[in-house]
């Protein structure tokens, strides 16, 4: 069963696909991708980097027609917080994170669809651009992916990330 935090994020069935913003060819042949959540965040030169959690498909969990992962950014948010600085510094990624919230920075999820054999990328649409595209590419391990917008990933009313282009 799914968290509450994995629940509110990946909305029940598969939808959104006859709302999807945009598509880059989601069909995968065997099924080898990952599914997962993520953020857009800054890495140390203030570039475009991914951080997030990626879960093979054996070891997903069923939510409703979709495979996803059970664990939820809010949660893995918190623990990347108290592993703190080094950790960061060890992955190339900006130390402003930890005075940020889960929410100020663009994310989403990755589920996928067996019965049409497809990942679907539920985004904030900030992310929807080629390079960013191409970073969840290739951390979910997927040749393609189809993008679907959905209201809980939507930009905060004002980024506190000042001077940050996200």
């Amino acid at each position: 069963m799914p968290t509450a935090a994995a629940a509110a994020q990946v909305r029940s069935g598969p939808s959104p696909l006859t709302s999807s913003h945009s598509t880059t060819g989601g069909r995968q042949s065997g099924s080898v991708g990952k599914v997962g959540y993520f953020w857009i965040v800054a890495d140390r030169a203030g570039r475009d980097a991914i951080l997030g959690e990626a879960l093979d498909l054996a070891d997903a969990e069923t939510y409703g027609e979709l495979l996803t992962h059970p664990g939820g950014h809010y949660d893995y948010w918190e623990k990347m917080k108290r592993r703190g600085a080094a950790w960061l510094r060890a992955r190339n990624l900006s130390a402003v994170l930890l005075s940020t919230e889960y929410e100020d920075w663009p994310r989403g999820r990755v589920v996928y669809w067996p019965s049409q054999d497809r990942f679907i990328a539920y985004t904030d649409p900030r992310i929807q651009t080629p390079s960013r595209i191409a970073l969840i590419r290739e951390m979910f391990q997927l040749s393609g992916i189809d993008l679907s917008g959905d209201s809980h990933y939507r930009p905060p009313p004002a980024s506190i990330i000042e001077g940050n282009e996200i």
